[in-house]
């Protein structure tokens, strides 16, 4: 309690100074960084660099990227929670905004200190497996697992990420156990898919490449509706299975940053997330273009946290 009275009192001071310093002058009057708490040549730095060109046009002032990886995105959150409450530092970040909250005991940073700005796509995966195992549908590989404890072996880009816990995820609902398999990074894992060192994995829709070169199958997709990228692949609610998963990508700024400017800045980001070249970029990833204020961006996070917290209970994921 002592602690979350002090974290307020803090935000508070620090907002009060910097409301003050925003009343005397301009935003932005230097250059503005977009934090991205992952590795650069990634997505989330790609989407992350296509957003700084247009919003750099809209500012008049040059918008630089920032990779801080490390730590399943907790570095690079901490870096712009305990950022100057002036606005000039914004995070780019996906999944590990919520499940970090849930896995790790003690974060370096607060949740609290970041306030959600908009959230800008949301997208799923394809369920695929290796052309060894004989299951040409989720319900027959929930069978072949479960006709072989401890056989099947799912790939992912680490713990916590969206291809775990989608995988933990149809787990739960298929009633088998997983051997988890965690990587640094989708495309290793995939390398390992292809070569059949791995049973299973989540992956980007944009791997159904792999499946029409035969290389690999496709089981389903964890969105609600059929991916346009991936019509002939049903999704897995469509299977019978209660597992659809999503991941997001959405900006976020310090706490601290007074209202009036974190509204500015938010509405300033939802416009150009409503920009046609952003928009062709996400399409091209398969993802859904989505510019969602702040309170539409919290709730969403609220829900995500609430789910993903059950998620992690009911399969006793730790670090």
């Amino acid at each position: 309690m002592q602690r979350r009275a002090m974290l307020a009192g803090g935000l508070a001071a620090a907002a009060s100074l910097a409301l003050k310093a925003w009343a005397q002058g301009s935003f932005p009057s230097r250059p503005v960084e977009i934090v991205v708490p992952y590795a650069a040549g990634g997505p989330t730095d790609r989407y992350a660099r296509a957003f700084a060109l247009l919003l750099s046009e809209r500012w008049g002032q040059s918008v630089v990227i920032s990779s801080k990886p490390g730590g399943a995105a907790a570095i690079g959150a901490a870096a712009v929670a305990n950022a100057a409450p002036d606005g000039h530092t914004l995070l780019l970040a996906s999944m590990g905004m919520v499940t970090n909250q849930i896995l790790f005991r003690n974060l370096a940073y607060d949740p609290r200190a970041l306030s959600p700005l908009c959230r800008v796509a949301l997208g799923g995966g394809i369920l695929f497996v290796h052309p060894s195992v004989p299951a040409t549908t989720p319900a027959e590989l929930r069978d072949w697992a479960r006709a072989r404890p401890g056989a099947l072996r799912f790939g992912s880009s680490g713990i916590g990420s969206t291809p775990h816990l989608s995988a933990e995820l149809f787990a739960w609902r298929a009633g088998i156990d997983i051997v988890h398999i965690p990587y640094r990074g989708t495309a290793p894992a995939m390398t390992d898919l292809l070569a059949g060192h791995i049973n299973a994995m989540f992956d980007s829709p944009s791997s159904i490449r792999y499946a029409r070169e035969g290389q690999v199958r496709a089981l389903g997709a964890s969105t609600p509706e059929r991916l346009p990228i991936a019509p002939e692949v049903p999704t897995l609610e469509e299977s019978g299975f209660d597992a659809t998963a999503r991941t997001f990508y959405g900006f976020f700024a310090p706490t601290a940053v007074p209202e009036p400017l974190r509204d500015r800045i938010a509405e300033d980001i939802r416009k150009i997330a409503l920009a046609e070249p952003i928009r062709a970029i996400f399409r091209e990833d398969s993802l859904e273009a989505h510019a969602d204020g702040p309170a539409e961006f919290g709730r969403f996070l609220a829900e995500q946290l609430s789910f993903w917290s059950e998620v992690i209970r009911e399969r006793r994921i730790t670090l």
